[in-house]
């Protein structure tokens, strides 16, 4: 499972063993900042093995995706920090790195010629400065915004009957005809951005009519105790 945890892991067991370079950025022994973000990124599964280790400009890129703004106040152990202008961040004009507590951060710097723990004031670069916080970690609610827990289950799918249109979606208390594969498309991305993989999708069959069971409990009335 995805965690901030094991981004943070990556830091500290690199913490005062390497050096910063932005000429040998790409490790084993030496990083700069956003090369050792995206290092962890990858190293925890937030990234697929192989991603390029970007820079903050590409950070900045995957704001939205991987990446969900926060403000200031909300910062918690996890999150990531990216400073500098927003198309102009490169080189020495731009910073990154990852909270281990709302004042704290872990990061690779020219300060400290390598990697270790500062306070986030006075070492964050910038301004502008931007947080975010990674989408899908099971990290105390970091999930994307749902407010989801480890464990917890959303009973959320697609499905079909014989395989004919409409597509359905239920969304756990209603189920609702799609008229067009672009509205299942955007659902399913938004499911996907929130919880790191697919909505399920299930073939019924008129033979077996689980659909129809389905409906029945959603349009039977509650039982209330006395």
């Amino acid at each position: 499972m995805l965690s901030v945890e094991t981004v943070i892991a990556w830091f500290k067991a690199r913490e005062g063993k390497v050096t910063y370079s932005m000429d040998y950025r790409n490790g084993p022994n030496s990083y700069d900042c956003s090369s050792a973000v995206f290092s962890a990124l990858i190293e925890a599964g937030f990234l697929p093995r192989g991603t390029h280790l970007g820079s903050t400009e590409t950070l900045y890129g995957l704001e939205g995706s991987l990446l969900q703004p926060i403000s200031r106040n909300e910062v918690k152990r996890g999150d990531i920090f990216v400073s500098g202008p927003k198309g102009g961040s490169g080189g020495i004009y731009g910073h990154t790195g990852v909270f281990i507590s709302n004042s704290h951060i872990i990061h690779c710097t020219a300060g400290l010629n390598g990697i270790g723990e500062t306070p986030a004031a006075g070492w964050m670069g910038g301004p502008p400065n931007y947080f975010y916080r990674l989408k899908g970690s099971i990290d105390g609610g970091s999930g994307g915004g749902t407010g989801q827990k480890e464990g917890e289950i959303e009973m959320k799918c697609f499905y079909t009957v014989d395989g004919k249109a409409p597509v359905r979606y239920f969304d756990g208390e209603r189920i609702v005809n799609l008229a067009h594969t672009d509205e299942q498309k955007i659902l399913n991305d938004i499911y996907k951005a929130n919880n790191n993989k697919d909505m399920p999708t299930f073939a019924f069959s008129s033979k077996v009519p689980y659909h129809a069971r389905l409906m029945g409990v959603l349009t039977r009335p509650s039982n209330k105790e006395a």
